[in-house]
């Protein structure tokens, strides 16, 4: 038994801005798999912010307010650039 409901994960990585679409989802297919526990649990987390705050962080407007979504939200901009 998966202890995260991927189809639930899925859903909430749909935004409702297309640039926040085109970080999240192909970041969610191709590399959440292979994230650890922790990393999962931050992944999570992250998706219960809001839109305008993911913006914010992602194209770098503001920090995220704590260390890990602001390592989450590098690490998912690192993978996705490389």
């Amino acid at each position: 038994m998966e202890k995260y409901n991927k189809f639930r994960l899925e859903w909430d990585c749909r935004r409702g801005m297309l640039e926040l679409d085109k970080v999240i989802m192909p970041f969610f297919q191709q590399h959440f798999d292979a994230l650890d526990e922790q990393q999962k649990a931050t992944f999570v987390r992250l998706l219960a912010a809001t839109d305008l705050q993911l913006f914010s962080w992602f194209f770098n407007r503001k920090p995220a307010p704590d260390l890990e979504l602001q390592q989450m939200v590098s690490y998912i901009q690192e993978k996705l650039s490389s």
